[in-house]
């Protein structure tokens, strides 16, 4: 050819030709693109498990505390698009390159420790505050141990551990035929502890407005202590089921 470019002739040559460009352009997973997708699966399952609220938890509840919760749902699902929105966010930054690998790999790994604190599925530890409910009557009612969590959740509280419980959107606190209190179906006893990490400043006058979860725990013959604590640990954890029905869109 007079402009140099070369054919090839023979069967084999462009058998080669098109091996070699079918490589070129086949798509290369990246350790980005891998991260990325864990990070999508991760919170697919943290969106599953919040709709998996059992009607256990809502058993015996006022109007009040129904109207509450019904205001939590909606504060924990504009949270959730949130932690969606900057997903999205990383994803695309990733897509469009910017940023060497690395630096990519360190911000989907930040993401995924921070997507893995709010499912539950990691220990955590930080600034909070330890409640203590005392029960002597054992007249504490599930309903009023789940205000005390709704209302640590609207102050704020980031990890929340109910006893020996790591409690998550999915959380069910309940009452056997015996009268025990369960919470995911483990029994807890008096003096209840739940150790919270958050804003102290916020969540302690929380709990103590009047007619909150302090005077509620009180009506049942309770009383609620709050200690400040400027490193509180949450061992507890959760597994989390793998969708049956549902896949990440890629």
């Amino acid at each position: 050819m007079s402009d140099g470019t070369r054919i090839p002739e023979s069967p084999e040559q462009q058998k080669a030709v098109w091996h070699r460009l079918r490589d070129t352009l086949r798509p290369q997973a990246t350790w980005s693109q891998l991260i990325v997708g864990l990070l999508c699966v991760l919170l697919g399952l943290a969106i599953a498990a919040q709709l998996r609220q059992t009607d256990d938890s809502l058993e015996g509840a006022s109007q009040q505390e129904l109207v509450r919760l019904l205001d939590e749902s909606g504060r924990h699902a504009a949270g959730l698009e949130v932690e969606n929105a900057e997903l999205d966010r990383t994803l695309e930054s990733l897509r469009s390159g910017q940023g060497d690998d690395a630096e990519a790999r360190s911000a989907a790994e930040e993401r995924l420790a921070n997507l893995e604190i709010i499912a539950g599925t990691s220990p955590a530890h930080g600034r909070g505050i330890v409640v203590s409910i005392a029960d002597p009557q054992n007249g504490v009612r599930a309903s009023t141990l789940l205000g005390v969590i709704q209302e640590l959740r609207n102050a704020g509280a980031e990890v929340i551990q109910l006893g020996t419980v790591r409690v998550v959107a999915s959380t069910s606190i309940t009452t056997d035929p015996s009268g025990r209190l369960l919470v995911d179906g483990t029994v807890i006893t008096a003096p209840y502890t739940v150790r919270v990490i958050g804003d102290p400043a916020v969540m302690g006058p929380a709990l103590r407005i009047p007619g909150g979860a302090a005077d509620s725990v009180a009506a049942d013959g309770g009383t609620l202590a709050i200690a400040t604590e400027q490193d509180v640990e949450v061992t507890a954890t959760v597994e989390l089921d793998d969708p049956e029905h549902s896949e990440v869109v890629k």
